[in-house]
């Protein structure tokens, strides 16, 4: 097979190319602003999303991030399809969704052993801004479970798990994977899965690009997207390792073939980074009070011992804004309660600490 060649839309009538005369206005970033994505004729301004990340984008976390705006749409938890069908959608933090949060993404873990009508019947009941599938998580207990990365590696699995979606749900469908299994011959099948997206009526693919077997430490392979992105007509969102405006404005030819990009860990570490990419106003960020503000939101949603490991998880990440930010972490580590942590983060919090990169 010869990957090289773009797919053609003419054997996908529900595609289009891009406009050739108008490739100018399809940059990502332009003239200051993200340009906006349409998903099954619903506008998502600016293109910018958040990542679903176990532990962290629960309903509290997304509120947090609706108090500073700039994004274009958020995205819950990866939530598994089996669980899901006996939450509570209205108290459930995993689930529930706020009007201020705005447009939300719900992302769905699923193997295909589910009762994947009676559960895509409940989802759609919440008006998503999309539903995802998740076809990228490379942690052992999620494959194992024949999910995430392990659903993707398996084709024709794959394939009658995107058939018996479509069949009950003709909403706005997409996906969230990484590159494959082979870091010498992964092009070959991420051609076939990118035709089969194409023929199950997906609406957009989001793409980490790291291999399944890499860690986080490994850095995000950005000179992929653009080859990925000349080998389909669905809009590609870019994932992975974007840490700041400056990486998509000094990479053009990584980014700019993309529809949109998709930011993880940085906003767990900055809330409100989302205002810096759309071009917003600075805020003055009072550190201790987005911390407090989001111990309170959610202790709303959570028993004390279940905010316990939330805010946790939430500090480990914010600590990265300080200079000796290890403290900060070493001392939540030591607590034995959510109020512990609270009292721990407080201290460290309003000692004026110093911030990272500030001398």
């Amino acid at each position: 097979m010869d990957p090289s060649p773009r797919l053609s839309s003419s054997n996908n009538p529900k595609l289009s190319p891009p406009d050739a005369d108008n490739l100018d206005s399809a940059r990502l970033y332009d003239g200051g602003k993200f340009k906006s994505i349409s998903l099954n004729g619903k506008i998502i301004a600016p293109a910018l999303f958040l990542a679903p990340m176990a532990g962290i984008t629960n309903s509290a976390f997304r509120r947090l991030l609706s108090d500073f705006g700039g994004y274009g749409a958020l995205t819950t938890e990866m939530l598994s399809a089996s669980a899901f069908l006996n939450e509570d959608t209205a108290k459930s933090a995993f689930s529930k969704r706020r009007d201020c949060e705005g447009l939300v993404i719900y992302q769905l873990r699923i193997s295909g052993k589910e009762d994947i009508e009676a559960t895509f019947a409940k989802l759609e009941a919440q008006n998503p801004a999309a539903i995802d599938l998740n076809l990228g998580c490379p942690a052992p207990e999620i494959q194992h479970q024949a999910s995430g990365a392990a659903l993707f590696r398996d084709f024709e699995r794959l394939k009658q798990v995107l058939k018996r979606i479509r069949a009950c749900y003709k909403g706005t469908l997409t996906v969230k994977c990484r590159l494959g299994d082979d870091p010498e011959r992964w092009r070959e099948s991420f051609l076939d899965r990118l035709r089969l997206f194409e023929d199950s009526d997906i609406h957009c693919i989001t793409v980490h690009p790291r291999f399944s077997t890499e860690k986080l430490k490994r850095r995000a392979r950005w000179q992929e997207f653009s080859w990925i992105a000349s080998q389909t007509m669905l809009p590609v969102i870019g994932n992975g390792d974007i840490r700041s405006l400056r990486d998509v404005q000094d990479n053009p030819d990584y980014f700019d073939p993309l529809a949109g990009l998709m930011l993880g860990r940085i906003v767990a570490q900055k809330p409100w980074i989302f205002r810096e990419f759309a071009g917003h106003s600075p805020q003055k960020i009072q550190y201790s009070e987005v911390w407090d503000r989001l111990y309170r939101y959610t202790s709303e949603d959570l028993p004390p011992e279940r905010a316990f490991g939330r805010m946790k998880e939430f500090t480990s990440y914010f600590s990265g804004n300080f200079f000796f930010g290890h403290e900060l972490y070493k001392g939540i580590q030591k607590a034995r309660n959510v109020f512990e942590v609270r009292d721990a983060a407080m201290r460290f919090l309003e000692s004026n600490p110093q911030l990272a990169g500030v001398q």
